[in-house]
């Protein structure tokens, strides 16, 4: 199956704030930090051995960005890892912490904003009982 997506491109203000806050949350889900020039814009995160068209992460900077009601939502493979990311994000910054909690009997999520006022969500999606 190929990937769902292509690439997330978000904008910040403060593109070391953001290095700090996203580097070890997004290592959680096995994305590296690609090697960067200082002063770079873009940082970027990629799975180790993806080829340049795998699937990525990113960020510009945009010191006028006003964050808006957009969320993204990040999958988790159990509750105990919904558990253990949000404790990484708090470490690194997370604002406006909602959770981790049980939403309905299928949905364990946690919501937070990044230093930038930009709304996350970890999730974790479970079937229901046969």
């Amino acid at each position: 199956m190929k990937p769902l997506y292509s690439h997330i491109d978000l904008r910040v203000r403060d593109r070391e704030r953001a290095v700090a806050f996203y580097d070890p949350i997004l290592r959680c889900f096995g994305f590296d930090l690609v090697e960067r020039k200082p002063g770079d814009e873009w940082p970027t995160w990629r799975r180790p051995n993806d080829d340049r068209n795998g699937e990525f992460f990113g960020f510009e900077v945009d010191p006028h960005h006003k964050p808006n009601e957009n969320r993204l939502a990040f999958r988790c493979t159990s509750k105990e890892e919904v558990d253990r990311i949000t404790a990484v994000a708090v470490k690194a910054g997370a604002v406006d912490m909602d959770g981790p909690m049980v939403y309905t009997p299928r949905y364990y999520a946690s919501f937070f904003d990044d230093p930038d006022g930009n709304k996350l969500e970890l999730c974790f999606l479970h079937e229901s009982p046969a």
